[in-house]
């Protein structure tokens, strides 16, 4: 009892200490993100010459360090990548930090809760602090993507509006800014402020196409780059992509609300296994006993294990309709 006791505060307290960390991690660049906003979004009458070169200079910089992580690759890229499509500022070595504390939480819970043989645990606390972290950053990025994804076809009718009514691109692109919040906001005052240092519209688009790396933002990438090369009313394009992505959000929601039913049923089923060997647990622990104390039942648990997490991979997949 006294060592149940002791393997739950542990892991409890290293589950804290990553929640706080992510926390602190996660204020600080949402912090750095208002205070670009309100830099960026400030009074163009008040704007001087030397907050001018200042913009200039942090936009050359942020490009280019933008290329720089474009072109790396491995481990580090992908955690890159991970981390800006999560709307982060997190660094690589940030990430792996976090997933070594959930490791080691996870590790120090087998050891007090199991007698599974050392490398197994290790693989199986690696294993579990790569996933959480991964389900984390899945989590924002998701929230991320649906945010832009609803704001997107309000934005581009305020920008061919704009468009329409004799304003320039920077300014267009600065009065959608002023329309929507959240992410959308923050992709579009990018957007303005790099074609204010001379980046064509169609290349400040396909860069927020690759931060956000959703169908519909790619949408306005191929489009505006095919309008670049071949000519023709922006307006018109724009109004037509606003048009086309209502009725693909019409037509997403139409999907979930008719996979409903798969999707519940999914969830009912992942959840049985757990269900019932929480209740046997309840009932009778010594039922379940061989498979921690038995070197075969390890092997069955594992077995067990990888089996239910492709059953569960395999419903998740069948019942999600991509549109």
């Amino acid at each position: 009892m006294v060592g149940t006791v002791s393997a739950f505060i542990m892991i409890f307290t290293a589950c804290v200490a990553f929640g706080a960390v992510s926390l602190i991690l996660y204020d600080r660049a949402r912090r750095i993100r208002r205070a670009r906003l309100v830099r960026y979004s400030a009074d163009q009458s008040k704007t001087t010459p030397e907050l001018v070169r200042q913009r200039v200079a942090e936009t050359a910089r942020n490009a280019t360090r933008a290329a720089m992580k474009q072109r790396r690759g491995g481990v580090r890229g992908l955690l890159e990548q991970r981390v800006r499509e999560a709307g982060l500022s997190m660094t690589p070595a940030s990430v792996l930090l976090s997933m070594g504390i959930m490791a080691i939480g996870i590790g120090l819970g087998l050891t007090f809760m199991t007698s599974l043989a050392m490398p197994l645990r290790v693989l199986v606390a690696i294993g579990g602090g790569w996933m959480m972290v991964n389900l984390f950053l899945d989590l924002l990025k998701g929230r991320r993507v649906r945010q832009f994804t609803e704001a997107l076809p309000d934005c581009l009718d305020v920008f061919a509006r704009g468009l329409r009514a004799g304003q320039p691109l920077g300014e267009s692109l600065g009065l959608v800014a002023s329309h929507s919040s959240g992410i959308a906001r923050e992709e579009f005052l990018r957007c303005r402020d790099e074609h204010r240092v001379g980046l064509p519209l169609n290349e400040a688009l396909s860069g927020m196409a690759d931060r956000i790396a959703t169908p519909e933002a790619r949408f306005i990438a191929v489009a505006t780059s095919l309008q670049a090369e071949t000519g023709g009313n922006l307006v018109e394009t724009l109004e037509n992509l606003a048009e086309l992505l209502r009725d693909r959000r019409k037509l997403r929601k139409k999907a979930a609300a008719l996979s409903a039913e798969t999707r519940v049923s999914a969830m009912i089923l992942s959840g049985l296994p757990f269900g019932i060997g929480l209740i046997l647990f309840v009932l009778n622990p010594g039922y379940l006993s061989p498979l921690i104390e038995d070197p075969r039942g390890h092997l069955m648990t594992l077995a067990g294990v990888l089996s239910l997490s492709l059953g569960i991979y395999s419903m998740y997949k069948l019942s999600r309709i991509d549109v």
